[in-house]
């Protein structure tokens, strides 16, 4: 990030971009990593060392071996085939999960993610970088879900009849020719998932409609039929609503034919509203900023990717406005790193009731947003920057030592038709918000087309 500091930032802007981002990087967690192909020369940061229990120096000397050493046998693998696929160009990166031997004995998943930064005069691949992030927790919880729900599938087809003292709702679903619906048998969890008793559902099963989310009427009616008529099994995840809340099932049943035209069911039916939001959970940390809830850079940079796409098939104009704060490391280092993340969430709560939903802002850096506003032209866009820049200054940060002010300076570039890349409107706002800074700061500068941006 390009900026004119003043004698109180020379210390941190000093360290130079890279040095800022390890700081980032250090911020989030992450286990950093940088390995030389050719030689195999690695280097690993001390969170590295720690997911798997060391510290640097109990690694020592540092290679690629060390990586090797630690790593599952059949995970390597996986990994090598993934890294040469990104050798080739295959994919923009190298995503991969595997696990790491721990110092005490058990093993550590971790999902890596790494992109080739150079290569050699010859074009052999050369240094790649990346992180290592601990994911131990979610593929516990994983672990323990699959595990569930291959017992209960091996309950299903153990039982061709259901058992009343079977825990959780398991069934007996039948339909007639003339395509009547009951349960003839359902043990009592149906009260918990559907909100009725068994008997309300013994002869008549239409009740569970009441229950089931008026938008998955018509895919869980549909998934039955297919059902009936192929002999397949029944398999349908959907919502239900009992007392106001919103609630994820999964269903799986076994039909069996009847001499008479019936259909019956024998199957089980599971809650799975906790994966369900662990999903959702996991989600949202693979596009949102932790801290402030905005998008992050990852997610951004997407839909940026994707609003340059329609732009080039003859969609409407876009622009972007980078910004960033003239005094974050004043809070920083006088009321600590606490006071400037408050700032930050603050920030980020206070512009989204600025935009419009289509509007995204994301957080690109340490105190670094942009924002993306589709269908908006270079003048819209600096009125909007000025409106928040002055939003900004006139803001009282509370919940600190002291109430504090501080202002931003935004950089505005638009699309342009000679675009060859997504990104290339970045650097135009970025080279307007160096303008900015240079010119005294507090201030909204708009990307001249003079001005070299590629």
């Amino acid at each position: 990030m390009n900026d004119a500091s003043g004698p109180a930032d020379n210390a941190y802007l000093g360290q130079g971009e890279a040095a800022r981002l390890r700081t980032i990087l250090e911020g989030t967690r992450a286990g950093t990593w940088e390995w030389n192909v050719q030689t195999g020369d690695a280097l690993f940061n001390e969170r590295w060392a720690g997911i798997i229990g060391y510290t640097l120096d109990e690694l020592q000397p540092l290679s690629f071996e060390t990586w090797l050493t630690h790593t599952h046998p059949d995970d390597l693998v996986v990994s090598e085939k993934l890294l040469q696929s990104h050798f080739r160009g295959d994919t923009d990166y190298y995503e991969c999960e595997a696990r790491m031997r721990h110092k005490d004995g058990h093993w550590v998943w971790v999902r890596a993610y790494g992109r080739l930064v150079s290569r050699t005069p010859d074009g052999k691949p050369e240094w790649v970088s990346g992180t290592h992030i601990d994911i131990s927790a979610s593929k516990a919880y994983q672990e323990k879900l699959e595990a569930l729900q291959t017992e209960q599938q091996r309950t299903i087809e153990r039982l061709e009849k259901m058992a009343s003292r079977i825990p959780g709702l398991v069934y007996q679903f039948e339909m007639g020719p003339d395509g009547t619906i009951r349960f003839p048998y359902a043990s009592a969890g149906i009260e918990r998932i559907y909100n009725v008793t068994p008997d309300q559902v013994r002869e008549d099963a239409t009740r569970i409609f009441d229950a089931i989310h008026p938008d998955d009427h018509a895919p869980v009616r549909e998934a039955v039929e297919a059902s009936r008529v192929s002999g397949e099994d029944w398999i349908c995840e959907y919502r239900v609503i009992v007392d106001g809340e919103i609630r994820w099932v999964f269903g799986r049943a076994r039909p069996d034919y009847r001499k008479d035209g019936r259909t019956v069911w024998y199957g089980s039916i599971l809650d799975i509203t906790a994966q369900k939001e662990l999903e959702e959970k996991l989600r949202r940390i693979a596009v949102t900023d932790e801290l402030t809830g905005s998008a992050n850079r990852r997610q951004f940079m997407k839909l940026l990717s994707r609003e340059f796409l329609r732009y080039q098939r003859n969609g409407p104009d876009y622009a972007v406005i980078l910004f960033d704060f003239d005094w974050f490391k004043r809070v920083n280092d006088r009321f600590g790193h606490n006071a400037g993340d408050l700032v930050l969430k603050e920030t980020t709560r206070i512009l989204q009731g600025e935009l419009r939903a289509s509007d995204t802002l994301g957080r690109v850096g340490g105190e670094e947003f942009a924002i993306l506003l589709p269908d908006s032209d270079l003048d819209s866009a600096r009125q909007l920057a000025e409106r928040l820049r002055q939003t900004i200054a006139q803001h009282r940060f509370k919940g600190m030592e002291e109430t504090l002010h501080g202002t931003i300076t935004c950089g505005v570039a638009v699309s342009d038709p000679e675009d060859d890349q997504s990104n290339t409107i970045m650097l135009r706002a970025d080279k307007a918000l160096y303008r900015g800074k240079s010119a005294g700061r507090n201030r909204v500068e708009t990307f001249h087309s003079g001005d070299n941006a590629r």
